[in-house]
């Protein structure tokens, strides 16, 4: 405002002096003479040296305003920085306090795990006790096992000669029953001749006979040659009859002396490897000791990883449309895999399992069931309705991670069948 009123000043100040020297020259024109001549030409020269210097300050002005113009610009940028500044103190001054209150709790927390050290520190101090006490009792259990070592060396010859014995006992009565099985293949052909000699016999007497009376009687003729013909039927199958029992005892008999054959390899290598190892026992205490502890290890793990279970359903229904089929009915469920409010298995550890699912229809109805990995559709039963209370089962195999879902859901259809022994069942185990 103040630049406005500065400007309208200037340019009111020129205009009245050359009102001024206008009018004096215009009422006086006519009686000067030439010294006013020279006069007016000098305050021409004045008035365009004004002029000249209202125009420069002028020029001076603007050039004021537009530095005053840019000093207000820079003066509210200065105003909106120093705003900006004072929020940035402000956020600055809680983040400070935030600070402080971060230092206050890592002071505390560095309190507690001092605190927490301490206790570890005595806790480390009783693990160091109990290894000590833990060595102890491995050293104890060592002297144990080699105590026992050394008495199964002291049995081990005896044992040996004992098994040598029952070997070599073993071995006469190979040779007496190959000796027997010899003298019974040489028996056996004339065993059967002298069957099929006496049974000839008999058939030649049979025969005589029957020519005698067939003589006698023509009826009885007619009954005899159907007789003979029967008869000769019979020994047909009979003759057959003795050939199979032969073949199938001389076969046997060769099978058991095959055997005895085999059973003694296996006691020769038996007694070898028993000389063998009571030899190499003091060398091999230690992979005793270290076998044993790996079975103990293995049958702890065996028995913690032990995961299967098997539910049903006690009770039917002729409508049940729904998603998952929930068991709520628990025969067995080792490892608590199995959760009988949502019908779904989780695998507690990662391995290879099992599923196995049994579905009967209700009546007439038909329902399909399918076996569900995570969402994802991996066997189908099928409980057709071409005929009442159908069957659907199958099974599947099931690689798991810990933490991986096994349900059973329904693909289409309704309804199932059961009772209170579960018919419709949910099994599944770890491998």
């Amino acid at each position: 405002m103040m630049s406005y009123i500065i400007l309208g000043f200037l340019c009111v100040i020129p205009s009245i002096c050359l009102s001024i020297l206008t009018d004096g020259e215009t009422q006086n024109g006519t009686l000067r003479d030439e010294s006013v001549d020279t006069e007016t030409d000098v305050f021409r020269q004045l008035l365009n040296q004004e002029t000249l210097i209202r125009m420069s300050l002028v020029k001076n002005v603007h050039s004021l305003m537009k530095d005053m113009i840019e000093m207000k610009e820079s003066m509210s940028a200065s105003n909106k920085r120093l705003h900006d500044a004072e929020k940035e103190i402000s956020s600055l001054k809680n983040e400070v306090q935030l600070l402080k209150t971060e230092n206050q709790k890592f002071k505390e927390q560095a309190v507690k795990f001092q605190d927490e050290f301490r206790t570890t520190d005595s806790r480390f101090n009783e693990i160091e006790g109990n290894f000590t006490k833990v060595s102890q009792s491995q050293t104890q259990y060592e002297r144990h096992v080699n105590d026992k070592i050394e008495d199964f060396e002291k049995n081990t010859s005896t044992i040996l000669n004992d098994i040598k014995i029952e070997v070599r006992y073993l071995s006469v009565t190979l040779l007496d029953l190959h000796k027997h099985t010899m003298e019974l293949n040489m028996s056996i052909p004339e065993l059967i001749e002298s069957r099929i000699t006496d049974f000839t016999a008999n058939v030649n007497r049979s025969v005589g006979d029957i020519n005698h009376k067939l003589l006698t009687s023509k009826d009885y003729q007619e009954q005899l040659v159907y007789n003979l013909s029967a008869l000769g039927n019979d020994q047909s199958s009979l003759m057959k009859i003795i050939s199979d029992n032969l073949n199938n005892t001389i076969n046997s008999i060769k099978a058991d002396v095959e055997q005895s054959q085999k059973s003694q390899l296996k006691l020769s290598a038996a007694v070898s490897s028993l000389e063998v190892f009571r030899i190499h026992v003091p060398a091999e205490q230690l992979c005793l000791l270290e076998y044993l502890r790996d079975i103990v290890h293995v049958s702890k793990y065996v028995s913690k990883t032990s995961v299967s279970f098997t539910v049903g359903l006690t009770s039917s229904s002729s409508s049940w449309n729904g998603n998952i089929l929930v068991f709520p009915h628990v025969v067995t469920n080792n490892g608590n895999g199995y959760n009988p409010s949502t019908g779904k298995f989780t695998a507690p550890t990662d391995g290879t399992y099992v599923f196995f699912v049994t579905v009967n229809t209700y009546g007439s109805n038909y329902i399909y069931l399918d076996i569900v990995l995570n969402g994802l559709q991996k066997v189908r039963t099928m409980s057709h309705n071409s005929a009442n209370y159908m069957t659907g089962t199958n099974m599947a195999v099931l690689q798991l991670y810990t933490g991986n879902s096994v349900w059973v859901s329904r693909s289409s259809g309704q309804s199932y069948y059961t009772d209170s022994v579960p018919i419709t069942t949910f099994s599944g185990f770890l491998l």
